[in-house]
């Protein structure tokens, strides 16, 4: 029986000088072994510089976010600091017409703290008049934690126990889809996150949590367009990712009163709005203050 001769491949080096060229020969199967592995190195490459271009893109996008968050919370800082000069020169202002002999409510004094309400007292059940409850003491005792994905509804039997000024009215019924955050870490954002997402239908009437007045009403880039409402005693609250704002700078506005259609402007993956509650310069955790949040029965 006749041998099958095993095919075999050439390769011939010719040097560019007189030396002699150099041959070498390959069979056929070791031949076909190295063209794999040329062209799994070549798709390496390719896909793998594919892989670190979008690495570096996403990691790109993501330092944009950070810095991003972190002049929105300067922005906030700021916003604080400059409200708390404006109530100290009020309070310096109060101080000189005293002297003088001046009544500043009399006078229509244009200060900020004169056109908030101060908390004023409230009535108990008992008919007593007592001082408004602490943001995060009074009312965080009757929190009732509800999860993610629960259906929120406003609570207005209660508001009459508590100052108008305090931001205890749900700005708008929809789903709870993200809780508030103070940590970096915190799946599945693994970012902080100071505040509530409530996702509604977009064009929903948004409303203001308390009394107060509109210190920022306009487009920011992360939240797209938002509101701040101060309700004195260094409490902020902040509505962002709406469709349209119906209230504006300087607008003093009642709990409960539209200010806002919801909508999903700026970063945002859906129509949904983004609540958050500061105090002294620090954001609190709305479930502490909305009365939405509370038991339904005791």
């Amino acid at each position: 029986m006749k041998k099958k001769r095993q095919r075999r491949i050439s390769v011939l080096l010719i040097p560019d000088d007189n030396a002699e060229p150099h041959n070498f020969r390959l069979s056929w199967a070791l031949a076909k072994v190295l063209i794999g592995i040329g062209i799994v190195l070549v798709l390496h490459i390719i896909f793998g510089g594919l892989a670190y271009w979008k690495y570096f893109q996403l990691s790109a996008e993501n330092g944009e976010l950070e810095r991003s968050n972190s002049r929105l919370l300067d922005d906030n800082k700021r916003v604080y600091e400059l409200q708390a000069q404006l109530e100290g020169m009020s309070k310096e202002q109060a101080k000189i017409l005293s002297l003088l002999g001046v009544d500043s409510q009399a006078n229509g004094a244009g200060s900020l703290g004169a056109m908030l309400p101060s908390s004023p007292p409230v009535m108990a059940n008992r008919g007593e008049p007592q001082s408004a409850p602490a943001i995060d003491h009074e009312l965080a005792k009757e929190v009732n934690l509800t999860p993610a994905g629960g259906f929120l509804i406003r609570r207005r039997t209660d508001q009459a126990m508590y100052a108008a000024n305090l931001p205890t009215l749900l700005p708008v019924e929809g789903f709870l889809t993200t809780e508030f955050s103070a940590s970096k870490w915190t799946p599945p954002l693994f970012r902080s996150h100071p505040g509530i997402d409530i996702a509604a239908k977009s064009g929903s009437v948004v409303s203001a949590a308390g009394d107060g007045q509109v210190i920022f009403a306009n487009w920011t880039h992360d939240l797209g367009n938002q509101i701040i409402i101060y309700h004195g005693d260094n409490v902020f609250s902040c509505y962002g990712h709406n469709e349209r704002l119906l209230a504006h700078d300087k607008m003093f506005v009642k709990k409960g009163e539209p200010i806002a259609l919801l909508g999903n402007s700026g970063k945002s993956s859906g129509p949904h709005l983004h609540f958050e509650i500061w105090k002294d310069g620090v954001a609190i955790d709305p479930r502490q203050i909305l009365l939405a949040f509370r038991a339904i029965s005791k």
